[in-house]
């Protein structure tokens, strides 16, 4: 997809200017970073100290990593706890379902579980992977993720139905031990049109007006940039 809206838009034509013919190409980063002795130690984010955390009495408080490490090392909470709490609000398989669900395009309930209770082992053992282990995540849904489908905020799954490999980025949370939920809303192909909040559940609470779209102007000005062409 990145491809064809690059050519379509007319980007790829600017390797054919002339003038950079003899252009020597650069790859960034040009510049590698070597560290000094003096050089102040980088921050461990796998050590909980490094790990910043909102005030208790914060206006929006909200859990983050350090506050699931925490409960599942005092014993409190397990990662099925926190996965059972989650899910009825994350599941749009369901008749009634929460708003929050609509944050979420697909949650895979059996393989959620299947992670929560290798998570909740580990800690029962003592052997958690990392200051990761049993933190929920959700993947965008422009990413492919095995067992997903990718939709891209669109109606097509352009997984084909084909087996797909999960994407690095969160294959390397999911070897941490975090747990994925599922894969998460976005805008049409990630271009949005107006400046409404971007977690669908926000709508509702936002103060935001959410514009009135003219149809006519819009689809005049995709079909000038071609995007009208896909």
């Amino acid at each position: 997809m990145p491809y064809l809206l690059w050519h379509n838009a007319g980007f790829g034509t600017l390797r054919n200017l002339p003038g950079i013919h003899n252009v020597k190409p650069r790859f960034d980063p040009t510049v590698i970073p070597v560290t000094t002795p003096n050089d102040e130690a980088e921050l461990d984010f796998s050590n909980l100290a490094d790990l910043r955390v909102t005030p208790p009495d914060g206006s929006g408080r909200f859990h983050g990593i350090k506050d699931y490490h925490q409960a599942y090392k005092d014993g409190k909470l397990t990662p099925l706890d926190i996965v059972d709490a989650l899910l009825p609000l994350i599941r749009r398989d369901v008749s009634n379902r929460s708003p929050h669900s609509t944050a979420f395009t697909e949650v895979r309930v059996d393989l959620v579980r299947q992670a929560a209770e290798a998570s909740t082992k580990r800690w029962k053992d003592g052997k958690p992977l990392s200051i990761l282990d049993g933190v929920p995540f959700g993947a965008k849904d422009d990413l492919d993720v095995q067992g997903y489908k990718r939709h891209a905020g669109t109606k097509k799954d352009y997984t084909m139905g084909k087996h797909v490999e999960t994407s690095w980025c969160v294959k390397k949370i999911e070897e941490a031990g975090g747990i994925l939920m599922g894969k998460m809303n976005m805008h049409e192909l990630g271009m949005g049109e107006c400046d409404c909040p971007r977690v669908p559940t926000e709508y509702a609470k936002s103060r935001i007006a959410v514009p009135k779209i003219n149809q006519k102007k819009l689809k005049a000005s995709w079909k000038r940039s071609k995007i009208l062409d896909l």
